[in-house]
């Protein structure tokens, strides 16, 4: 619901795709106009092709693609260099949403990764982001990047 629409029917990439079951719903939701999905590991890229996405292998902390709009749901925190990446993603990107669970309020025990907690989070976005809307939700940031105001 606090999806602004001009995030939708656009040209999308999800970093970090997994076996592509979240992107599935990211579909649903942003009803991009073409979808490319990009993962680290080759066995989750193969189960997103047999559900029907285009996805490739693509290590984020070394290579990153480029495009209108970035989507990472939760895998912000899985890489190297967190603040990097914003500044990749400010580079390659005109639009960017990022979904990303906080320490704060006890993070599960099986998630992997760094996450930030939500002052780290805040100053991040902000000296990385700039003027990047943060909602804060469900133990989890939702961040909204357009890199030129007439999008």
């Amino acid at each position: 619901k606090h999806l602004p629409p001009e995030f939708r029917h656009r040209k999308m990439d999800d970093l970090g795709c997994g076996d592509g079951k979240v992107t599935a719903r990211l579909k649903e939701i942003f009803q991009p106009e073409s979808l490319r999905c990009f993962d680290v590991n080759p066995g989750l890229v193969r189960r997103s092709r047999k559900k029907g996405f285009c996805a490739e292998v693509m290590n984020l902390n070394e290579d990153f693609p480029s495009g209108e709009l970035a989507v990472m749901w939760g895998s912000l925190h899985h890489l190297e260099d967190m603040a990097g990446c914003l500044d990749r993603l400010k580079r390659n990107y005109d639009m960017v949403f990022i979904r990303e669970p906080l320490s704060e309020g006890g993070v599960s025990w099986l998630e992997l990764g760094h996450p930030a907690s939500k002052e780290e989070m805040e100053n991040m976005v902000a000296e990385h982001l700039p003027g990047a809307r943060i909602i804060f939700q469900d133990n989890a940031a939702h961040i909204f990047y357009v890199s030129q105001p007439e999008y």
